[in-house]
């Protein structure tokens, strides 16, 4: 059987297209893609995941950040308000803040542990995420009311299963 390949982004050199992790944490996206197809370069090292809908990698994303149980933390934050294509100045409005206080919530200088709640609220809906409100309805009464010094930024995972999974759901109640 012949291996499927692409040509490398980084170098223009023949890549492999392989099943692997994918960490997109250092672009902003808290996300881990656990089994994804990736073109890998045995030339230059580079990789690139194969992402059929990135639109649904991040609904989900945010999804599941929003029915987490556990604070937001800064980087979370800052992700949440980048989905919904928001300006910080824009986004503090909107949660009648300053907006150095949400740049220092977002880098994690202050506690937003008072704007955690109406914070995900608003993200359900700015991005009309109905989908994710029982979720958060369901975690409510566990969200902490003040941040822990252990609060960090959880790394979501998700594989194509739950993609196909989450299309499903969402079609099934869009």
């Amino acid at each position: 059987m012949k291996r499927r390949t692409e040509l490398c982004t980084n170098c223009g050199k023949a890549a492999s297209i392989v099943r692997g992790d994918f960490d997109l944490t250092p672009f902003g996206v808290p996300v881990l893609l656990k089994g994804w197809e990736l073109i890998e370069c045995a030339e230059c090292g580079h990789a690139d995941p194969i992402i059929p809908d990135m639109d649904t990698v991040m609904k989900l994303a945010a999804c599941r950040l929003i029915s987490k149980s556990s604070l937001l933390s800064g980087r979370e934050v800052r992700f949440l308000r980048k989905y919904v294509g928001k300006s910080a100045r824009e986004f503090s409005a909107l949660l009648h803040v300053d907006h150095t206080h949400l740049s220092k919530i977002e880098n994690d200088n202050v506690d937003g542990a008072q704007l955690d709640k109406y914070l995900r609220l608003l993200v359900i809906n700015l991005a009309d995420l109905k989908i994710a409100l029982k979720a958060f309805l369901d975690v409510l009464p566990t969200i902490e009311d003040t941040r822990q010094p252990h609060c960090k930024m959880v790394l979501i995972n998700i594989n194509p299963a739950d993609l196909r999974q989450y299309q499903q759901l969402y079609h099934a109640h869009a």
